[in-house]
């Protein structure tokens, strides 16, 4: 069986869904699959001026990426976006892809989470009171000591 990696994709005014596009403009020996609106992968890929066949997931199927291609888990945003423009109102968007994605991990659906870059200051202008990934997931895992990890070859900073 193929490892199953999740992607949320992030601010969607951002550059994650950019990426995402770009992502699956190659194939990849693993099952990638995001959770994210469709619609908005649609309309970035378009921008991109990208080809771009949007699949709805099915945890009982597997297969490696192909080029052009990609799986999603549906959620939905609660406003449209434009590019660059934030907006408060899918700051909840963003947290429920979070969601979605780590519920998927702990339930052995995905073996690892991908998470594109959200904006803090957007979740906290909604009333949300949110100070990062890192926290976000140690909340949802029950994790008692969270720690970022970033590495770089011959680098690791904790």
């Amino acid at each position: 069986m193929l490892p199953r990696i999740v992607i949320t994709p992030g601010e969607p005014a951002g550059i994650g869904p950019d990426l995402c596009v770009q992502i699956a403009q190659q194939s990849f020996p693993c099952e990638i699959v995001l959770v994210c609106d469709p619609e908005l992968l649609r309309a970035r890929a378009q921008k991109l001026g990208l080809p771009l066949q949007v699949e709805i997931f099915d945890p009982q199927k597997t297969a490696a990426v192909v080029a052009g291609t990609i799986k999603v888990v549906p959620a939905k945003l609660h406003r449209p976006v434009s590019c660059g423009k934030l907006d408060s109102a899918n700051a909840a968007y963003v947290l429920d892809t979070l969601r979605i994605a780590v519920a998927g991990c702990m339930s052995g659906t995905f073996a690892a989470l991908v998470t594109g870059p959200v904006h803090k200051g957007i979740i906290n202008d909604a009333g949300i009171a949110f100070s990062g990934h890192t926290e976000f997931l140690a909340e949802l895992t029950h994790a008692p000591q969270p720690v970022m990890m970033l590495t770089a070859p011959g680098l690791r900073v904790a």
